[in-house]
């Protein structure tokens, strides 16, 4: 299909002083102080969680949230760890409206494959 397109993926790492994600809060308190950066963006006019933020077996939180503006209802998939002193954040981003089925298990499939070494 060719108005079809992929989507973005993004990484930050962050120095902090904290030496868990644990210590930041839990899944539901963290994705709760995304979903609040994410509404107070220029042009963000809703933030709604897809699904309940999970924390996996290593330790590293995954928040999904819907974020409507002015550029469109886009798809965010976030996974959230800290390890040896840095926050790293894997953030996946497609439009709403292609957020298909198989779209979602290419994003999963990605989202689970950032953990720490």
């Amino acid at each position: 299909i060719p108005d079809v397109r992929g989507y973005t993926l993004g990484v930050t790492v962050d120095p902090v002083r904290i030496a868990s994600i644990k210590d930041f809060g839990t899944p539901e308190q963290v994705a709760a102080r995304v979903v609040t950066a994410e509404v107070n963006r220029d042009g963000v006019f809703q933030v709604t969680l897809a699904k309940d933020p999970v924390e996996d077996s290593a330790g590293c939180y995954d928040i999904e949230y819907i974020s409507d503006g002015k550029r469109g209802k886009k798809r965010f998939a976030t996974r959230i760890y800290i390890q040896d002193g840095f926050l790293y954040v894997l953030t996946v981003q497609s439009k709403e409206a292609e957020f298909d089925e198989a779209r979602e298990k290419e994003v999963q499939a990605c989202i689970k494959s950032f953990r720490p070494l």
